[in-house]
């Protein structure tokens, strides 16, 4: 009866114990036989790490094996690497099966990447030392081997063996390309690869690996591209271009998948993938056109559809209710393309004409919905109408030029380019947005600069024709210098004028740089050539603006009256 009552106050403390362990009323105590099981560097992660390594290492002898039986002529080559072909892919189904319980993911991963390890050189050898396979077969072969290993990684989750399979099969295609001289198909192979990897990460939302399969892809093509100028590769010289292109349009048929049917951001993989493949379609086509394989109307045509493409996919309404990153992506791939087309299929100096005309429209639109990328999008192109028409170049001989190396060239261009530059600041663009913060008014502040520079040359270059003979042998430098310092004190205040307008905030900005520049010219030009006359007529203008444009910024700016170049919340 004693040992009864006994055994009873034990078991009952032991469930006292253990409600106030539940309960927190009292620390837990080690319990030993909870300490005997747990895990310990020597025991578990020590024991794994061996126990997975001693499995590697059995696999490996089983391929050494067959090797060696292949070798010794037990078997013929042929049917000696075909059963080792067998026995690597095997071990790429054993990952698969693994892979799909989550306490055999560390087998899996093993797994997988033992039958990389296997595979890939026993292609190799196949290929060369063996000469069982082509290097064209052997190619193919690589790719299916590699198509499936990305499968099985991304259905099953195998981060590493998705890393693994990209990393080997960009060096095994390297290694035929080297030794089999096999560059287009390889060049095809690495394409698919990048390609493959670009969409396990899109289906697994992993970071990183794109960008190791895009080196490759991006490599293959310049690799065909360098190697069909050399005479011992038989590569026909148009398909670089046309590999080019492939790089090109596949990964942004992928981006437009991601953004328009996913419906997910673009990131800067894109936009350097896009920057990179459209960079190699160029060299490629120059390539191609010095070589007389390519005509350059083809290169223009395409960079035309590619631009409207672009823009067609910046406007598509997905594209603008999703986040305004998509918007400006699209629409700026549209701008390159657009300009790089239309300056390769005319003239420059024409083309530069359309794009200074499309700025027009592109502040318009801007106005009209809102959105300061397009406000943005006008300043590229009056920049680059500037450049194609050579207004920027004769603005700054006009400006700082000495005539006695020859004086400005007034064109028709550039005074077309000038008056759409000036057109564009009357046109109400979007300058505010709660996306693009301070940096909203940033275009408008361009598109000044741009007129100042771009009128203020042409005025310069023909009033110094006029009135200081720079068209002559013997220019009058003192009424040149006076004649510059007028000007561009003259622009300063308007400047400080037109930042009192609504539309022209950001004219303030450049009041006083244009000022502290007139300055610096009055020590470097106008006192070394002035006359006292020209001295005269330079500081009574500068005298003039410095008195005028401090009361004038002074001043608050006019009411922002809620009009179509105001309206915000928009790309």
């Amino acid at each position: 009866m004693t040992a009864s009552v006994a055994d009873l106050e034990a078991r009952l403390a032991r469930v006292e114990k253990r409600l106030a362990k539940l309960e927190g009323a009292a620390p837990a105590k080690a319990d030993y036989d909870a300490e005997a099981a747990a895990p310990t560097l020597s025991m578990g992660y020590a024991a794994n790490v061996s126990t997975h390594i001693g499995r590697v290492l059995l696999i490996f002898g089983g391929a050494y094996l067959l090797r060696a039986i292949t070798e010794f002529q037990f078997l013929p080559t042929a049917l000696g690497l075909s059963l080792g072909a067998v026995y690597a892919v095997f071990w790429l189904f054993m990952a698969y099966r693994k892979g799909g319980l989550d306490s055999q993911h560390t087998n899996a991963a093993f797994f997988g990447g033992t039958s990389v390890l296997l595979t890939l050189p026993l292609l190799h050898e196949a290929t060369t030392r063996f000469a069982l396979l082509s290097g064209t077969e052997g190619v193919i072969a690589l790719g299916a081997y590699c198509g499936a290993a990305l499968l099985v990684a991304a259905v099953r989750r195998l981060r590493t063996l998705a890393w693994l399979i990209t990393a080997g099969g960009i060096a095994a295609g390297v290694a035929s390309l080297i030794a089999n001289h096999t560059a287009v198909p390889v060049s095809v192979f690495l394409l698919l690869l990048g390609l493959g990897s670009l969409w396990t990460v899109y289906w697994r939302d992993w970071l990183g690996l794109p960008w190791l399969g895009a080196v490759g892809a991006n490599l293959g093509v310049i690799a065909l591209v360098v190697l069909a100028g050399n005479d011992r590769w038989p590569i026909d010289p148009r398909l670089p271009f046309v590999l080019a292109v492939a790089l090109l349009s596949t990964y942004l048929l992928s981006f437009t998948f991601h953004s328009h049917v996913r419906g997910r951001l673009v990131g800067v993989f894109e936009v350097m993938q896009a920057l990179l493949a459209g960079g190699i379609v160029l060299g490629s086509a120059i390539v191609a056109v010095r070589g007389g394989y390519l005509e350059i109307a083809t290169v223009g045509i395409m960079g035309i559809v590619l631009g409207g493409g672009g823009y067609a996919l910046a406007i598509a309404k997905h594209t603008r209710d999703l986040r305004y990153i998509n918007f400006f992506y699209y629409s700026t791939f549209g701008l390159v393309f657009l300009l790089v087309g239309t300056g390769l299929l005319i003239p420059l100096v024409w083309a530069a004409v359309i794009w200074a005309l499309l700025a027009i429209v592109m502040a318009w639109f801007s106005g009209r919905k809102g959105w300061v990328s397009l406000s943005l999008q006008c300043t590229f192109l009056l920049l680059a109408a500037s450049a194609g028409s050579g207004l920027l170049s004769s603005g700054l001989e006009a400006l700082v030029g000495d005539p006695s190396n020859g004086w400005a060239v007034l064109e028709p261009t550039h005074i077309i380019v000038a008056v759409a530059t000036v057109a564009c600041l009357f046109v109400p663009v979007a300058q505010h947005s709660d996306r693009w913060g301070a940096l909203s008014g940033l275009p408008q502040l361009l598109v000044l600069a741009l007129s100042v520079w771009g009128v203020g040359g042409l005025i310069i270059a023909a009033s110094a024709q006029l009135l200081a003979g720079t068209g002559s042998t013997e220019p009058n430098l003192a009424v040149l210098a006076a004649i510059r310092t007028a000007i561009l004190s003259v622009a300063s205040v308007t400047l400080a004028v037109s930042s009192r307008h609504r539309r022209w905030p950001e004219a303030r900005w450049l009041v006083y740089p244009v000022l502290v520049l007139v300055g610096i010219k009055l020590f470097v030009e106008d006192f070394p050539h002035g006359q006292p006359a020209t001295l005269f007529v330079a500081l009574a203008f500068v005298g003039t603006a410095l008195l005028l444009v401090a009361p004038l910024l002074k001043r608050e700016p006019g009411p922002n009256a809620d009009d179509e170049g105001q309206r915000t919340e928009m790309p």
